[in-house]
């Protein structure tokens, strides 16, 4: 039998406006890729205090005052994430266009200010392509999803009556809900008053499959100057687009240990999720050379946090092998259930970034570049529109209990990168770079369900991903014509990851609780990138 249902917002008691937000999305939203021309790329990044190229506009942008011709400029790029697999129509491999930009230089020609510049520039952000799958996977003595969902159905110690006339659903997850439809909890009670469950579940082992795509789209407008040849200083307006879209699809090998008679059967979840928004920020840096002389140069910029305005809408469905018996004597061998969630709309606030760089020139055959960036993401925030309605309200209230799991679980990440570029013949030049990115989230973090927060009453899902430091090897190839040029660039990206389906549970028998034991992946992938463009 088939049982669904739509959630209605005014149907929660716990808030005006709520939201499915977590500390994973919070992080998602605040990092970004290595991405842009395949010049910045080749060299790892590190281009903002030795500048003239289109994708320093977005990290320092002063750099881009050091142009001295017009430049437009377009790229593509191929990428491939080796242990990939084909789900929901996103292949392993896909292309992208990655970048288009200009620059507009207007020469004053005076002997203090003598170059104001104007730029554009769209670059991807970040591409949240990714797969990550998982198959026959031991639980850990019969750890079961169905363990936390049950779980979830207790408030201050209380069993909640999820009963679609009763008000329970108003106090736990919108999944918990639905595995109560599933009847992977149990619609009564045994002699103490717990949720008994129906012979209790074990699960023999698990499936876990998910992929995601889209990115953030970043738009960048920019004015620079350059004073004397030797101060350099910009300022860009960026906005942003984001298009994240998430499907899983889990299953667990269940069986009844105490009823062996019943046999055992499969449960299975399938779940989708779609963010989109809009953010903008403001950038703003310094380059200078200290010495008048020498072409060694330092380079400062910050930029604010980006302030996103989000949309996000989610489902979600499970098929359990309960028997489910209605009021008339019918028995299904299959009951399933599903919740659909609208649109909603809610904030997040990024951390502050700020960047130094150095680099130099040896005559005119070799160019290096180094550079440190800091953004602690302990500064984020998560922010609800306070009528409920984001169309008609600029107030906003912050999730304190959410502030608290980012606080908890969050870190600092800090970035280096080192760059270098030779010129190996007329016109032909060689790259070669290094990017490491910290870890940004705590190995102990977890996707908490059981906090205050009203950002859990539309949560669907109960995995959760660590990501790891990301290792970025880029080398790259460029040739320079009296006007047009072409480059070409490589990126290998080494990363693991740390996948949890859901936290754990207590075992509906003995009442123990069992945490459930993470699995090691590998997000490594691949980059190439071509990009083609023409000075004036």
């Amino acid at each position: 039998m088939k049982r669904s249902y739509i959630l209605a917002l005014s149907a929660l008691t716990l808030c005006g406006s709520l939201s499915a937000q977590d500390i994973y999305k919070v992080e998602a939203l605040s990092g970004s890729d290595l991405n842009g021309t395949a010049r910045f790329v080749g060299m790892g990044g590190a281009m903002n205090a030795l500048g003239a190229d289109l994708s320093t506009i977005g990290t320092n942008p002063a750099a881009i005052g050091l142009y001295r011709r017009n430049d437009v400029a377009l790229t593509g790029s191929a990428t491939i994430q080796p242990n990939g697999q084909s789900m929901a129509e996103i292949d392993k491999a896909r292309g992208s266009f990655d970048q288009a930009g200009f620059v507009y230089a207007c020469k004053l020609g005076g002997s203090g200010l003598r170059f104001i510049n104007f730029a554009f520039n769209y670059q991807k952000r970040k591409n949240f392509k990714q797969y990550i799958g998982l198959e026959g996977i031991d639980t850990q003595n019969g750890l079961s999803q169905s363990w936390q969902m049950r779980d979830l159905a207790y408030y201050n110690g209380k069993p909640l009556d999820l009963s679609p006339e009763a008000n329970g659903a108003s106090y736990t997850t919108p999944l918990t809900v639905v595995g109560y439809d599933a009847q992977l909890i149990a619609p009564y009670k045994d002699n103490a008053g717990n949720l008994a469950g129906y012979d209790p579940s074990y699960a023999r082992s698990y499936d876990y499959h998910r992929v995601q795509w889209g990115g953030i789209q970043q738009y960048d407008f920019n004015v620079s100057f350059n004073h004397k040849d030797q101060i350099y200083g910009g300022i860009t307006f960026g906005l942003y687009n984001v298009d994240m879209h998430t499907r899983l699809a889990y299953a667990e090998d269940l069986y009844f240990p105490n009823d062996p008679a019943a046999g055992g059967g499969t449960y299975n979840m399938a779940m989708g999720e779609s963010l989109t928004g809009t953010g903008f920020d403001i950038k703003a840096g310094l380059i200078f050379r200290p010495i008048e002389d020498s072409p060694f140069r330092m380079g400062l910029a910050f930029s604010t946090p980006i302030f996103f305005d989000l949309t996000q809408n989610a489902s979600l469905q499970m098929v359990s092998p309960y028997q489910y018996t209605d009021d008339k004597g019918n028995t299904y061998d299959q009951t399933e259930a599903h919740v659909n969630i609208g649109d909603f709309d809610y904030r997040i606030r990024t951390p502050w970034r700020f960047n130094l760089s150095l680099a130099t020139t040896v005559s005119n055959w070799l160019a290096l570049d180094a550079e440190y960036e800091v953004s602690r993401l302990q500064g984020s925030q998560v922010r609800y529109y306070d009528d409920g309605d984001s169309d008609y309200s600029l107030s906003t209230t912050k999730d304190e209990a959410l502030q608290t799991e980012i606080k908890d679980k969050l870190q600092a990440v800090h970035t280096l990168r080192i760059g270098a570029e030779a010129r190996l013949a007329d016109g032909l030049y060689g790259r070669l770079g290094y990017n490491y990115v910290t870890q940004p989230i705590k190995d102990e973090a977890y996707l908490n369900l059981f906090t205050s927060s009203p950002s859990y009453n539309y949560s669907v899902n109960t995995d959760y991903v660590n990501p790891g430091a990301i290792n970025r090897v880029t080398a790259g190839l460029g040739w320079r014509g009296k006007r047009f040029y072409a480059d070409l660039a490589y990126q290998a990206q080494l990363q693991q990851a740390t996948v949890y389906a859901f936290d754990g549970g207590s075992d509906p028998t003995t009442g123990d609780f069992t945490y459930l034991k993470g699995q090691k992946v590998d997000l490594n992938r691949h980059n190439v990138m071509l990009t083609v463009g023409v000075k004036f």
